[in-house]
């Protein structure tokens, strides 16, 4: 199911990401992998996107397939 959110938080040197789902929900973590478009234009602050919902190999949600909206 697409999700829709923005882009809370960024960290390109941890490699750690926070997006704020429009459901208002608490925020959800992504990792660069998570982005579906070139990976050399990293997501801002305030960016709308598209994702869907999943989890990582410990089984923490995070935000997978990210797209720009």
């Amino acid at each position: 199911m697409k999700l829709f959110g923005t882009v809370q938080s960024f960290d390109a040197i941890k490699g750690q990401r926070e997006i704020k789902p429009e459901t208002g929900i608490d925020p959800i973590r992504f990792e660069k992998n998570a982005v579906l478009w070139d990976k050399n234009v990293l997501p801002t602050v305030g960016q709308r996107l598209s994702y869907e919902e999943g989890t990582n190999e410990t089984h923490q949600p995070r935000a997978l397939n990210l797209r720009t909206v």
